[in-house]
This record gives C-alpha cells, sequence and structure tokens, in this order.
C-alpha cells in the first residue's frame, strides 16, 4: 500500500483504530433507534444497514486477526441479505459487542507484520488495521450527516486516513463499486473535505 499523495503522516496502527473507535462510538451511541430507517450518503444503505455494514466488518476483522477461520466463516454464512439484520434490536449493543471483539483481537496482534487472512485477501495485520481505521473513519462522516450530528476530528487522523487511502483506493477498486469516482472540491477546502471527495462523498 503505497503512501500517496495526500498527505504524509504516519501513527500507530493500534493507536489510530482505538482513536477511530471512539469517534465511531460516540456517533453509534448518538444514533436513536428512530433514526435507523433514515437514508445516508450511501445511497444503498439505510441508518441501520450503514451502522450494520461496519458492526458486520468489525466482526469480521476481528475473527481476521484472531486468525479464526471458523469464525469468519460462521459470520458470512449468516451475512443477511440486508446489512441492518445484523443488528437486532439493539444497533447500539451490537455495535458494541462487535467493537469489544476487534479490541481484544488488535491486542492479541504482537507482530504487525504477521499476516493474516481477510475475506478479500492476505496483507499484514497493521495494514488490516489501518484498513478498517480508514474505513470506519469514513463512516463516521457518512453517520454523523445521516443523524444530524457533529464529526470533528482531529487534523492528524485526517492525514493518516488521506496517507493510507491514497495509496488503497485505485480506479479499480472504484471500478468494483468499493469506492465511487473522486468528487472534486473547491481549491480552499478542508483536509477533511478533499478526503471526502477523494472517497467519492460529497462534503
Amino acid at each position: 500500500m503505497g503512501s500517496g499523495g495526500i498527505g504524509g503522516d504516519t501513527m500507530d496502527p493500534k493507536e489510530q483504530l482505538s482513536e477511530v473507535t471512539d469517534l465511531l462510538t460516540a456517533l453509534v451511541d448518538g444514533t436513536d433507534a428512530g433514526q435507523l430507517d433514515d437514508d445516508t450518503p450511501c445511497s444503498e444503505f439505510r441508518v441501520r444497514d450503514l451502522i450494520g455494514h461496519f458492526t458486520l466488518g468489525r466482526f469480521l476483522f476481528a475473527a481476521g486477526l484472531n486468525g479464526d477461520k471458523s469464525r469468519g466463516d460462521e459470520l458470512l454464512a449468516g451475512m443477511p441479505e440486508q446489512f441492518g439484520d445484523v443488528l437486532g434490536d439493539d444497533h447500539r449493543a451490537t455495535y458494541q459487542d462487535a467493537s469489544v471483539e476487534l479490541e481484544a483481537a488488535v491486542n492479541g496482534v504482537g507482530d504487525l507484520d504477521e499476516v493474516i487472512s481477510l475475506i478479500f485477501g492476505d496483507m499484514p495485520a497493521g495494514v488490516a488495521m489501518q484498513l478498517i481505521s480508514a474505513d470506519n473513519f469514513i463512516h463516521c462522516w457518512d453517520l454523523a450527516r445521516s443523524t444530524g450530528q457533529d464529526f470533528d476530528p482531529p487534523v492528524e487522523l485526517v492525514d493518516v486516513t488521506a496517507t493510507f487511502l491514497s495509496g488503497f483506493i485505485t480506479d479499480e477498486r472504484r471500478a468494483g463499486g468499493g469506492f465511487g469516482s473522486e468528487v472534486e472540491v473547491p481549491d480552499d477546502a478542508s483536509a477533511l473535505d478533499r478526503l471526502l471527495g477523494f472517497c467519492g462523498r460529497t462534503p
């Protein structure tokens, strides 16, 4: 994963994920059950589906970091047609369960260079942490925008996310539907808005 050209900062992958989790958890906690059917910037997702999507992702990354293939297979076999169905009756509790599993898995990693297996390929554990951090960071903005909450992340976290994604998001990944086409933003746009535009969001 090249560092690309949107910044040059680095951060310990465990610390990065911890900081993103803090931001995301506050936003999930601030989402009322009555908002779960509201629209999101992700056209195919309601708020319930958005939270279900990154909650399932946290369960899957935890299984990968733990080297627990049977758990990963179980999660994939039970993947519902609608991501929102992952959450059951309590979106906060299910998300928290996933986050507890992920934190334990991250804490169990002694070597960030150890290669782990995820559903979309093998990669070093540290890169996997950067990937879910970056993905969840963008979804922080999606959730904040969808639910009328504030999202004002630290500049350093914006920079390390931009650095990672500038090397990760390729034309091939955009074509595969993982990311939308880049959205142009004004020359004087903030670092966060530039990152969002790069990821296909309209700030």
